[in-house]
């Protein structure tokens, strides 16, 4: 004979089960960059490996899934150069792998993912547009407008240096089986960090080059 207080929680526990039945799984989070652009009034297109956004005011968000990684976005704006940045698949840790892989890296995308998704997610959570100024009134004025550019884009490739070279010294020392970046990889992947990092200082020298002066 079942007694009366197991007899009461068997029948709570089926009655329990039985209400989530009817309830539909909550559904996933969509994974959205948020896209800012320097100055704030400026236009922005999306265009991904899938499909593609129109030319909307920033800031505005995107389905970066749903557009296809990688997605370059390009902003406009009156008195400014047409300027694009591209968008990148967020790499998965260790860096140092990831780069030795041939993975490609968005300086000016923020490095964490959207609120609510997977730690994982290839998403990054925000990229920014920094427009340049067709016009510049000086020479001098145009070098300390580039100046600040390049520093603030070698400073976000120094930060994804600092992570490679943490990560390699962490493995160093240890057997070669052991997981973790090793000293090949650890090679391979400073050489393709610097790389990235010349090609995007170039392509800023580019831009610095085509200004002109009112």
């Amino acid at each position: 004979m079942i007694r009366r207080p197991l007899l009461a929680l068997m029948v709570a526990a089926a009655v329990a089960a039985c209400s989530g039945l009817g309830r539909p799984d909550p559904p996933p989070v969509i994974a959205l960059t948020t896209i800012t652009a320097d100055p704030a009034d400026a236009r922005c297109r999306a265009i991904g490996a899938k499909s593609r956004q129109d030319i909307r005011p920033a800031p505005f968000t995107i389905d970066t899934l749903a557009l296809g990684l990688p997605v370059a976005v390009t902003c406009e704006r009156a008195a400014f150069q047409s300027t694009t940045e591209m968008l990148y698949a967020r790499p998965r840790p260790p860096l140092a792998s990831a780069l030795a892989a041939g993975a490609l890296l968005s300086p000016m995308a923020n490095d964490a993912p959207p609120t609510g998704v997977l730690p994982d997610s290839p998403v990054p959570a925000a990229l920014t547009v920094s427009l340049r100024p067709a016009l510049f009134s000086t020479p001098t004025a145009r070098d300390r407008y580039y100046s600040r550019l390049r520093s603030e884009r070698l400073s976000r490739w120094e930060t994804f240096a600092q992570r490679v070279d943490a990560e390699c010294a962490a493995h160093a020392g240890l057997p070669p089986t052991a997981s973790g970046p090793g000293p090949i990889i650890c090679t391979a992947a400073r050489n393709a960090l610097t790389q990235q990092r010349d090609t995007d200082l170039r392509r800023l020298e580019i831009d610095r080059r085509q200004s002109t002066f009112q």
